[in-house]
């Protein structure tokens, strides 16, 4: 937490990447304090960041690389993650409704009880993912790669799979496929 002489918490306010660049340049890799309102975030390199319990509703994380982050309970809602690579991320408790996550890379993330609920997953690598106990109602994950993904629990209803690879006979029986 960023703290000032008499060590009170304050705000930062950052108003563009070379900001947030110049504080992840320092090593400090937590964000959590930072207002990041109206900053263009695609194509940024945030990993091992920690933005946990974050309000990032429709930011554009876009080909943006998260891997390792920690995004535990942040909202995610609406938010555009596109070929964004968040392999190893903690997105535990995260509300990703209505995500753009087509073709990121969530290889090995911890996704338990991530409501993922209407999220577009078209082509992503879910491969080694945490997904129990997740809600991925009406969720689209046609075309992605679902090898040895943890579904234990996780709410499917009326989600939309095919052309998955990595996708067992078990967890076709699991998931009701």
């Amino acid at each position: 937490m960023n703290t000032v002489d008499n060590q009170l918490p304050f705000v930062l306010r950052a108003s563009n990447i070379s900001e947030i660049s110049q504080v992840y340049a320092t090593g400090d890799r937590d964000f959590t304090d930072i207002q990041l309102n109206g900053i263009d975030l695609s194509v940024s390199d945030l990993s091992w960041s920690f933005l946990s319990d974050t309000d990032l509703e429709g930011f554009d994380f876009s080909n943006a690389n998260l891997s390792f982050a920690t995004l535990r309970g942040a909202n995610l809602k609406g938010a555009n993650l596109c070929l964004a690579i968040l392999r190893g991320s903690d997105l535990r408790n995260a509300n990703l409704q209505e995500a753009i996550l087509s073709g990121s890379i969530l290889r090995g993330a911890d996704l338990q009880e991530a409501n993922f609920s209407n999220a577009y997953l078209l082509g992503s690598n879910l491969s080694d993912a945490i997904l129990s106990n997740a809600n991925l109602s009406n969720a689209h994950l046609l075309g992605a790669n679902l090898s040895n993904t943890d579904f234990s629990g996780a709410t499917v209803d009326n989600a939309r799979f095919g052309w998955n690879t990595g996708i067992s006979n078990q967890m076709k029986f699991e998931l009701q496929l």
